[in-house]
């Protein structure tokens, strides 16, 4: 198994995008009636949300769940069904050659490391928004995309909303006149209860910590 953290990763794909060298991997050829396998990374708050998008689809199998928090992999795994393999360490994922394609809901830091290693293996990437935290970052991750031929799908659910495209055909159309300011507010308040506060304890450990953090 690859040991990357992702400060030497990212330096490596700087590199790499410079060269000439095409990353080389072997892809399966989905037909009209497979189901695609995937390997769901990051399953907290979002990761969740998208793990039940995902299960209301009749062409897919959860295969791999990662998760460094066991809570939240327990939680999954349970909601899945079966015996989808479960893991710490995402790399254990990609790494895995019966997944065809993985789900990145980690934190935001995370996202660029893992897709380009994702695409890297030769596997298809669903990612959340936003893609990078740096253009530069992002440019990376695209470069990455297209080396390896894979399809890469972003999380920007709210772009592609009949809502969404309504106004921003109205908005072109000119029927609104000429448009030199916009302002929106959006407002999420917390329930009624509250999101409460945990009980005291001890606090994570420092390998957690540094597989958080990266």
């Amino acid at each position: 198994m690859t040991t990357w953290n992702r400060r030497d990763f990212t330096k490596a794909m700087a590199l790499a995008s410079a060269a000439t060298a095409t990353a080389v991997s072997q892809t399966r050829v989905l037909g009209a009636n497979d189901r695609v396998r995937l390997g769901f990374i990051g399953l907290g708050n979002r990761g969740d949300q998208v793990l039940d998008a995902f299960l209301a689809q009749p062409d897919m199998e959860v295969v791999a769940l990662c998760d460094i928090h066991q809570p939240y992999l327990d939680f999954a795994a349970k909601k899945v069904g079966g015996s989808p393999r479960q893991f710490g360490d995402w790399r254990r994922v990609i790494d895995l050659p019966d997944v065809d394609a993985v789900v990145i809901a980690t934190p935001d830091h995370w996202h660029a490391l893992q897709m380009m290693a994702a695409c890297q293996a030769g596997k298809d990437v669903y990612v959340e928004k936003p893609l990078s935290l740096r253009v530069a970052e992002g440019r990376r991750m695209v470069e990455a995309a297209r080396r390896s031929n894979r399809v890469v799908q972003v999380g920007i659910h709210r772009r592609s909303s009949e809502l969404c495209r309504q106004a921003a055909e109205l908005v072109r159309s000119g029927a609104l006149g000429k448009i030199s300011v916009a302002r929106c507010f959006h407002v999420q308040n917390e329930g009624l209860v509250g999101i409460g506060n945990p009980a005291d304890g001890d606090p994570p450990s420092a390998e957690f910590w540094r597989d958080w953090q990266g």
